[in-house]
């Protein structure tokens, strides 16, 4: 799969106010490999598009077309893949490593977020027993 991502990649080194040799360096690739993308002259293999996304910290679905979504459903062997349009696209292994890292990730920051809710609670009860006791 070929894709079109030098608008993002634009915008992406726009936002970050670098330049493009910096932004080429950052991807490990020639400035005019990257120039080539940037201007929509060449395509992004999924592989690299997957680099893009790991190394620029960019969730993968900002490269992506807008008909082209990422599915957690699985086949029989436990691989996600990519949905385009209504066609169904069984991704790699390294596609559902990243997938399941990111719903750890948000396991986590929701276990976060009830210990501090739990201890916000805490707190408030703690203030309002000082406020009493003055």
């Amino acid at each position: 799969m070929k894709l079109k991502v030098g608008n993002k990649l634009l915008a992406i080194r726009e936002e970050r106010k670098i330049n493009q040799a910096e932004m080429a360096e950052l991807l490990n690739m020639s400035i005019s490999a990257y120039q080539r993308l940037e201007r929509s002259e060449t395509f992004a293999n999924y592989e690299q598009v997957m680099a893009f996304s790991k190394t620029l910290e960019v969730p993968i679905q900002e490269f992506l077309p807008d008909n082209i979504t990422i599915s957690t459903r699985q086949d029989q062997n436990g691989h996600i893949g990519l949905v385009m349009g209504n066609i169904y696209n069984y991704g790699d292994k390294e596609l559902t490593t990243e997938i399941e890292k990111l719903r750890l990730q948000l396991n986590h920051k929701d276990e976060k977020i009830s210990l501090l809710e739990t201890t916000i609670t805490d707190l408030r009860n703690t203030v309002a027993v000082l406020q009493k006791e003055k």
